[in-house]
C-alpha cells in the first residue's frame, strides 16, 4: 500500500482508535466529513471528542466512530509524509544550505550516495513551520493557505525575515513577492497569528545599520513578532565566497566582527529588557555561536525565557550547563571496577570548551578516564563548527586517530544532534547500525545531561546516587 499521508502504520494498543477497530494498513481520509490531507488536519480535526472517520479498508469505504476525552489521543501512528507534498520553496536565497551540499548522488569519499535524500529537498512550507519550528519564508503562500492559517490558528509560526528593507531582501530572497515580509507579518497578525523570526546574518550585507533596521522594523510589529534571532550565515567549502546580483561575495565572519555584532544587538537587548511589562527579557537574541567565536560568556537561563529558539541554536548552550549542573548530582559513584572503563565524548571543535567542563566533572565524580574528541569537519570544510553537520565518516575517522585504545567495555558518547529526526542517520547517509559496526566501544547518542548519567550508570552498572 502506498504512504500516503493518513496510512496507518501502527494502533496504540487499547487506545481509542483500537477500541474503535481501527487496524494498520488503513488509511483515513476524512474526520467528521472533513478531508485529511496532512498531519496538521489530524491533529486539528481529531481534537473533538466524537469523531466520525472515512476509512479506506482493503480497496473498501467504511466509516468508524471513535469516542474519546478532549486531551486524548486518538492512538494512530502514520506511515511517513512522503516529499511530493512538502511545499517546496522558490527562493534563491544568497545563503542557502542546499548550496552547501555536495553534488547530489556524488560519491564523496568513497560514500556511496554522497548525502542524505531529504537534504536534498528545499522546504519553504508553513504546516512544517507550526508542527516543527521550520523557518519559512511567507513568499509562496496562496490565499487558500492564508484562509487555512487563519481557520485552523496554526499559530506560531517562525518566519526567516533576514532584513525588513523591501529593496534588500528581493535581493537576498530573490523570490516571489519576498520584498513584503513587513505587511505579511502584519496580516499574520491580522487573523490572530504570532511569529518567531530569524535574521541570517551576512557580513557587508545585512548587518550594521540594515540590522538596526531590521530590529526596530520588527519591534514595531510586537506583539505580532514574539522574539528575534540573530544568526550568523553558516557557508560550507562547497559555497563559501559565493557572489549574488550586486551583493557582497558570501564569506563568515571574522571575530571582530562578531565582537561588533554583540555590542549592537546588545544594545538593543538592553533597551527592550528595561521596557514596562517585558519582565527583563530582550525580545532580540543572539545564537550561541556568536558567544563562541568571541569567547564571551554565555547569559543566564532567566535572559532566554522560555527557550522559545532553542531548536535554532539560541540558549542551548546555556540550557545544557544548567541542565548538566542539576543532572550531575545523579552522576554513579566510583568505581573500583578495575581496569576502569574509558569514556570518549564526541563533540563539535566549537562545543569543545563546553564539554570539557562536563568531561572534567564526570572525571572527578566517577574516576573514570574520560576524553573529549572534537571531530573536525572535512566533510563541508573545517569552518563549519558545529555537531548538527558532523558526517559519520568525519566521526569514524576522528575515533581511529583519537579512541584506538577503547575496547568493547568502554563508552562513546555521541551528540544525539548529529543524526536525523528519527535518529537512523548521519547526514552522509552512514546508518547508525553501519557506524555501530566499525567502532569497538558502545555507542550512545546523548540529547540532554540526563541521557549522560543513564549512560554512564549502565556503564558502570551501579545504582544512581541521588
Amino acid at each position: 500500500m502506498p504512504k500516503l499521508y493518513g496510512w496507518v502504520r501502527e494502533v496504540v494498543p487499547d487506545s481509542p482508535a483500537d477500541l474503535a477497530g481501527l487496524q494498520s494498513g488503513d488509511l483515513i481520509k476524512t474526520i467528521n466529513g472533513r478531508p485529511v490531507r496532512d498531519l496538521v488536519d489530524y491533529q486539528f480535526y481529531a481534537a473533538d471528542e466524537e469523531l466520525t472517520l472515512g476509512v479506506e479498508r482493503n480497496g473498501r469505504e467504511i466509516q468508524t466512530l471513535v469516542a474519546k476525552t478532549p486531551d486524548e489521543e486518538l492512538g494512530v501512528l502514520f506511515g511517513e509524509e512522503p516529499a511530493p507534498f512538502i511545499r517546496i520553496c522558490a527562493n534563491k536565497c544568497v545563503f542557502c544550505f542546499i548550496k552547501g551540499l555536495p553534488e547530489r548522488h556524488q560519491p564523496q569519499r568513497g560514500l556511496p550516495l554522497g548525502m542524505r535524500e531529504s537534504l536534498y529537498i528545499k522546504d519553504d512550507d508553513y504546516r512544517y513551520s507550526f508542527l516543527f519550528g521550520n523557518f519559512i519564508t511567507l513568499t509562496n503562500l496562496k490565499e487558500q493557505d492564508w484562509q487555512r492559517l487563519e481557520e485552523q490558528h496554526l499559530t506560531p509560526v517562525y518566519v526567516s525575515v533576514h532584513t525588513t528593507n523591501p529593496e534588500l531582501r528581493r535581493k537576498m530572497v530573490d523570490g516571489p513577492r519576498s520584498g513584503e515580509i513587513v505587511e505579511q507579518i502584519q496580516r499574520l497578525g491580522s487573523i490572530g497569528i504570532t511569529c518567531h523570526t530569524q535574521l541570517v546574518l551576512c557580513p557587508e550585507i545585512n548587518d550594521g545599520k540594515e540590522l538596526d533596521r531590521s530590529i526596530a522594523d520588527l519591534a514595531a510589529l510586537r506583539p505580532i513578532v514574539e522574539s528575534i534571532s540573530v544568526v550568523p550565515v553558516g557557508l560550507t567549502k562547497y559555497n563559501n565566497m559565493i557572489r549574488v546580483n550586486d551583493l557582497p561575495p558570501m564569506r563568515s565572519f571574522t571575530r571582530e566582527e562578531s565582537i561588533a555584532v554583540i555590542e549592537r544587538v546588545t544594545g538593543w537587548q538592553r533597551r527592550f529588557a528595561a521596557e514596562p511589562g517585558a519582565h527583563g527579557l530582550p525580545f532580540v537574541y543572539l545564537s550561541d555561536e556568536w558567544y563562541y567565536v568571541t569567547q564571551t560568556p554565555f547569559p543566564p537561563a532567566r535572559h532566554y525565557g522560555g527557550y522559545a529558539q532553542i531548536e535554532n541554536g539560541v540558549g542551548m548552550t546555556r540550557k545544557l550547563l544548567d541542565d548538566w549542573r542539576a543532572a550531575k548530582r545523579m552522576l554513579p559513584a566510583k568505581t573500583i571496577t578495575e581496569p576502569r572503563p574509558k569514556v570518549a565524548i564526541l563533540t563539535s571543535t566549537m562545543a569543545e570548551p563546553i564539554i570539557k567542563r562536563i568531561s572534567g566533572d564526570i572525571s572527578h565524580a566517577t574516576e573514570l578516564d574520560v576524553r573529549v574528541v572534537p571531530v573536525a569537519n572535512r566533510f563541508f570544510g573545517e569552518q563549519v563548527t558545529v555537531a548538527g553537520l558532523i558526517c559519520g565518516q568525519d566521526a569514524l575517522d576522528e575515533i581511529a586517530r583519537s579512541c584506538a585504545d577503547l575496547g568493547e567495555d568502554d563508552l562513546l558518547l555521541a551528540p544525539r544532534v548529529m543524526l536525523d529526526t528519527p535518529g537512523n542517520r548521519f547526514l552522509d547517509d552512514i546508518t547508525v547500525e553501519a557506524f555501530r559496526s566499525q567502532v569497538r566501544p558502545q555507542v550512545v547518542f546523548a540529547k540532554t545531561a540526563d541521557d549522560i548519567c543513564a549512560a554512564l550508570a549502565s556503564l558502570l552498572q551501579t545504582p544512581n546516587q541521588g
